[in-house]
């Protein structure tokens, strides 16, 4: 199977976004409100720091992408190092997966980062960076661990890396994640504008929120824009408060009924 990895541009924008689109949610009205807040996201990065992700094609098709940019352009990660790229997915269509896709793509990154290029203003990378919090129903961690990323001590959502150069360090200087509790009513969703799946799991974080509490004042957060309050709070992945305390991503199950009992007490 010929594998073929185009960077991003303006013109493929949209391969990259409906790649890892479910047929069947497609014409969710939410998840097209996702898709419109994941591709300015990504069209904003792309004209600030150049190509943030690579598609693969396989005879002329999308089949799969990874979405990418230097760690210290992430607004809600606080480092002082300019010479690490962080992956924030990597996705493979079913039907082509365990035939190179994957390893396509990761070969496709390492090899512009061994020469200095525009995202790291012509500076050269030394590390690749990706989250260590294991999700319900996503494999990424297992299979970032699979080609020869590390688990290294800090923070959790950065903690898999793998590095390019010998004198590389062995881990972040981001501050582990341990968010707080604040002084606040109501409910805040902080989400994260690189999924396209991001409104329609807000719409129904707050429809079991009003469950039970039909009354409760309900904000959505982007990390990118609200990234100074996610600072505030130390969380550095998606999570939803309730009247000021935190629940972060957990199996579904546990998550509805952590929403529920926060809802009543």
């Amino acid at each position: 199977m010929k594998i073929e990895i185009a960077d991003l541009s303006e013109e493929n924008v949209g391969d990259a976004l409906y790649v890892c689109t479910s047929p069947k949610l497609k014409d969710d009205e939410n998840v097209k409100i996702g898709l419109g807040i994941r591709k300015k996201w990504l069209l904003d990065l792309y004209r600030e720091v150049g190509p943030c992700a690579k598609i693969a094609y396989v005879k002329d098709k999308p089949v799969g992408m990874v979405q990418y940019s230097p760690l210290h352009r992430i607004p809600y990660f606080k480092t002082k190092r300019r010479d690490i790229l962080y992956i924030h997915c990597i996705y493979v269509r079913q039907d082509v997966r365990n035939r190179g896709v994957g390893s396509a793509l990761l070969k496709g990154i390492i090899s512009d980062r061994q020469k200095p290029n525009k995202l790291f203003e012509w500076r050269r990378c030394r590390m690749l960076s990706t989250t260590a919090r294991e999700r319900y129903g996503f494999t990424q961690v297992s299979y970032f661990k699979s080609k020869g990323f590390k688990k290294t001590e800090g923070n959790i959502d950065s903690g898999l890396i793998y590095t390019l150069s010998k004198t590389g360090l062995k881990s972040l200087d981001i501050p582990s994640a341990r968010p707080i509790n604040v002084q606040e009513h109501g409910a805040k969703i902080f989400f994260n504008p690189s999924c396209h799946m991001c409104k329609y799991m807000n719409e129904n974080i707050k429809a079991r929120i009003r469950e039970t509490a039909p009354a409760m004042k309900i904000e959505e957060c982007n990390l990118w824009i609200n990234s100074q309050e996610a600072l505030r709070r130390r969380i550095t992945c998606v999570a939803t408060y309730i009247k000021g305390k935190p629940i972060l991503p957990m199996p579904p199950k546990e998550f509805w009924e952590t929403i529920r009992r926060a809802c009543t007490m």
